[in-house]
């Protein structure tokens, strides 16, 4: 019996805690936000990392909250899990059950500081120092839940794009591309136009990158995680 109730402990545990563990996140995503943290802490603001990586099974759960059992199976989520979780009096939390949190190229960020003497989340997307990490985010190619026109997400920043160990040609996005280009232009002193396309002249500017810093396999046209982070340091 104590077993069991053990296993429903865990089990529920998984589909309830959230996941702030940096390295669960994609190898490039990670470098990224590794830098955009160290920056962050320079400008003077304390970021609270909210959540990482997310299984479908919370996901799920996430999706339960402020909604009937009626209306998430008929999203399909089985009958048994929606008894369990359906919370309809909760605030709604996501909507969408395929977020990019899924696939470890999303996190969740917030300021927090001390307020009447106890260190705060601060859940403002006005906020001055909201305001500085959705900035700096955007610098290292992420893309800002807050600027979404439909059910912005200020804490949600996210790398979207067909991408594994290294970002090239038609594997990115026009917003890690735009930061790509922009820092190429940075370290190479090149007035590469910014427009987040990756195209012939983005690609020749990665392998003179490439070929400055005098890496192995100067011209295929990558930027794995070496060379992702000594482009943007």
């Amino acid at each position: 019996m104590i077993l069991m109730v053990r296993k429903m402990v865990m089990q529920m545990s998984k589909v309830t805690d959230q996941c702030r563990d940096i390295k669960e996140l994609n190898i490039l995503v990670q470098v990224l936000l590794n830098l955009a943290l160290a920056d962050i802490r320079k400008q003077g603001v304390n970021p609270l990392i909210v959540e990482t990586y997310r299984s479908q099974e919370r996901q799920n759960y996430l999706y339960c909250q402020g909604r009937t059992i009626s209306e998430v199976t008929a999203k399909g989520i089985n009958t048994t899990f929606a008894t369990a979780y359906c919370c309809p009096r909760a605030s709604k939390k996501t909507w969408t059950l395929n977020s990019v949190h899924k696939s470890r190229k999303a996190v969740d960020i917030v300021p927090q500081r001390m307020v009447d003497g106890r260190m705060t989340a601060i859940w403002n997307a006005k906020d001055k120092e909201t305001q500085i990490i959705i900035q700096t985010m955007e610098k290292y190619g992420f893309e800002a839940g807050a600027n979404w026109s439909c059910n912005p997400d200020s804490p949600h920043f996210q790398i979207k794009g067909d991408f594994t160990t290294s970002f090239m040609q038609n594997r990115n996005n026009k917003y890690i591309t735009k930061a790509i280009q922009k820092a190429l232009n940075k370290k190479l002193n090149i007035k590469l136009n910014v427009d987040g396309i990756w195209g012939i002249k983005t690609r020749e500017a990665v392998n003179k990158f490439r070929a400055k810093q005098d890496y192995p396999f100067q011209n295929n046209g990558k930027l794995a995680k070496k060379a992702l982070k000594d482009l943007f340091v």
